[in-house]
This record gives C-alpha cells, structure tokens and sequence, in this order.
C-alpha cells in the first residue's frame, strides 16, 4: 500500500474532509493527487498530514505480518484447529495497527474460512457484505480466495447454486491470480466436487474429484483421498454404477483403517448400508447402519443421519418397538443440533408409526412442507409429497391427493433437470 493510499485511509477513518486535512499545509488539489498516488509528497509535508492525523506512518514492508497470514491460511486449509486459533490471536491483536487495506482485506478474508473452522455461521454474512463492497480493490488473488471462502460458507448454508457460482469465480481467479499451490487447488476441486455432488451434476462432481484425488495423492494427504474416494463412491451408486461405487467404498474403508479415520469407517458403512437398502436387502442395511454407528461418537451431525436411516427400514418392517427407540433419540438429538430438516422428517414418521390424522394433515401443510420448499430442497419435498398424497388417496380424498402427488411430480422433475 502507498503512502498515498495510507493517508487517504486514515483520513476517511477520522472522517475527515480533503479540506480539512489539508487547510494550512496544502492545497486540497494537491492532497488529492497524493491520496490518488499521481504525485510524491516531501518528508516535511507527509510528517505534517501524520501529525494532524494523529499517526505515526508505518513501514512499507510488513512481511512479519504477511508470513502470519500465509500460516495461518495454511492452518486453516488444513483444518488444524489448534494452530488456527493460535494465529487467528497473534494477528488480531495486530491487525489494528495496520493502515495497508491488502492486509486488512486479507484479515477479513481469512476470518470467513476461520468462523467456518469455528463452526460459526453468523458472523461470515457481514464479512462477505463488508468484501462485496470492496471487491473492486481486490487483487486477483484475493478474489480466489474471498469467492473459494464465500462458496465454502454457502455450501454449509445448504445454498448449492451460491456456492457453486462463487467456486466457478474461484477457479477463474486462481489462473488469474498466477497461484501456484497444488494443495489450493486440490481444496478449491474438493470443494467443488462437494458442491456439484449436491446438485446432482455427478459427472462434473466426478471429474473433479479425480482431478482433486490425483493432486492429493501427489501430496501424501491420505484423509483427504479417503474421503475422495468415499464421495465417488456416492456419485457412482447414484448414477446406478454398483461395482465402481463398491470399488471406492472398499479404498475409502482400507484408508481409514490404515490412518485411524473412524469418523470415515462410518460414513462407509452408511453408504454400503444405504446401497443394501436400495436393493431392499433391509436387514443387511440396518446392520451397516448400526455398525456406522460405532464409529460416529463424535460427530453427531453425522449420527443424526444414521438414526434417520435406522428409522426408515424399521419402519418398512414394521418393527415399531426398534422405530419408537430410535425416533425419540433422534427427536432428542436433532432438536439439540438445531436441525430442522431432520426434526421435521423425524415428526413425520413418527405420526406414521402412532396415527396419521387431522394434525399430521396440518403439520405437513404448515409446517414440514414448506420448511422443505423454503429451503430448497427438492428431493424431501417431492419425497413426501408423495407421502401425504398417498395419505389421501388411502382416505379417498382424491382431490388433495391429486394436488400434492402434482406437487412431487414438480419436484421430481427439477431433480432430474439439475
């Protein structure tokens, strides 16, 4: 940042006018040809602006700051917690000293992935507005990472397109940033991947997992390619290829048993469980379900996934004493992690299981179906919309049923056009 550009930036902090600044020392032109950086001010008259502006210029060179920011970006890309949060304290007690607006647009930057790592969702929305604002004196660098931060927030916001949008930005500005980090850009196809598998743009998804997985290879991240090879495992169960789907379960399992990944062993079991179940072979679904379980104490945003799974196949069986268990965990649990979605998929079954009636009927029209609709999702919107359809239709009231088995037909048919 110029010296210029400092002045300006402590004048607009004081609020002051070009007038005010410049009344007794020179002429308001002249202070706007320096703030512009289109003129170079004598010694006497920048030690007079900083007089009267209350600072003491800093140096140019602020690379002890600048290395900070590099490991802690490094921290934060490998999501090491400890060491994130260690930097995050050596930076912020600095970062007020600081008058170059590159580093501070950096700082603010970074805090997006930080509260991220945190698992604090609010605080990212005013720093992407804040960066909005400012984004034309983004150098292209920064822009990679404020559009690769700002998807990464979207996509845990369950905004799919947003963050999809923001990672096609990132990947332009990654070239155009001359960024030259392997592992960038194995975490921006990473992310991107993730993204695309949710919109169901699995050949996309799959390209770049394998674009992601050869990069992470390259780079000896084991975690990272179990957990590659677990998504392709999804994108291929998904697009009906069974064996290859097995094949990257069967990598994903073996990895994360040689590095002690147990958190992964349990996404793996649910998928193999979710595979099982699809082939109605329920008992040996529900097997893999509870042996996820085993694995999964520690994230429990995960295990509420699980328990759902466990509910439905007890449900098809009609085993309801097993159901009723593991609803009212799974009501308890969801209800603690704040998750709606899966709140409201919990309530419906259990009205299936006691008694679908007049209050099941105004729970899925106020309540269930349009948290579903609101937040975008087609596939429960369509999945049980065709449940309280079929409800009607068991009732004979052919015409509600007809209303929302259309409704699922809508919503089927988006998915199929993702």
């Amino acid at each position: 940042m110029t010296i210029g550009s400092k002045i300006r930036y402590h004048r607009m902090k004081k609020k002051l006018t070009q007038e005010e600044l410049a009344t007794g020392i020179l002429s308001v032109s002249y202070l706007s040809k320096i703030e512009n950086n289109q003129t170079t001010a004598s010694e006497e008259v920048i030690e007079l602006l900083c007089k009267r502006l209350g600072i003491v210029l800093l140096q140019e060179n602020d690379e002890v700051l600048k290395k900070a920011f590099s490991d802690w970006n490094k921290a934060l890309l490998r999501n090491d917690h400890n060491e994130a949060v260690r930097l995050y304290e050596q930076v912020s007690s600095q970062i007020t000293q600081i008058d170059d607006m590159t580093l501070l647009n950096s700082f603010l930057i970074l805090k997006i992935r930080y509260h991220i790592l945190l698992k604090d969702y609010e605080s990212p929305r005013d720093i992407i507005t804040t960066l909005e604002k400012n984004y034309k004196v983004l150098s292209d660098k920064l822009r990679f990472y404020f559009h690769k931060f700002a998807g990464n927030f979207c996509y845990t916001q369950s905004q799919f397109e947003k963050a999809n949008n923001h990672l096609k930005d990132a990947e332009h500005f990654f070239v155009l940033g001359s960024i030259l980090d392997n592992e960038e850009k194995a975490d921006l196809f990473y992310l991107k991947s993730l993204t695309l598998v949710q919109l169901r743009k699995h050949a996309l998804a799959i390209h770049y997992s394998e674009e992601s997985l050869a990069l992470y290879q390259s780079l000896y991240h084991n975690k990272r390619c179990a957990e590659i090879h677990l998504l392709l495992g999804v994108c291929y169960r998904r697009i009906q290829n069974i064996q290859e789907a097995i094949t990257h379960y069967e990598w994903a399992n073996e990895i994360s048993k040689n590095i002690d990944y147990p958190l992964l062993r349990g996404n793996v079991e649910q998928n193999l469980g979710y595979l099982k179940s699809m082939d109605s072979r329920i008992e040996e679904a529900i097997s893999h379900y509870l042996k996820s379980l085993e694995f999964k104490n520690d994230d429990q945003a995960s295990k509420l996934t699980t328990i759902l799974a466990l509910v439905k196949e007890y449900y098809k069986l009609k085993r309801f004493d097993e159901l009723m268990k593991w609803l009212k965990e799974g009501i308890l649990l969801s209800q603690q992690q704040k998750n709606r979605e899966k709140y409201y998929e919990f309530r419906i079954y259990e009205f299936a299981a006691n008694k679908l009636d007049g209050e099941f009927e105004e729970f899925m029209k106020t309540e269930a179906l349009p948290f579903f609709e609101k937040t975008g999702n087609p596939h429960l919107l369509a999945q049980y919309s065709k449940f309280l359809g079929n409800y009607y239709q068991e009732i004979r009231k052919y015409k509600y049923a007809a209303h929302y088995l259309t409704k699922a037909n809508v919503a089927y048919e988006k998915i199929i056009g993702l």
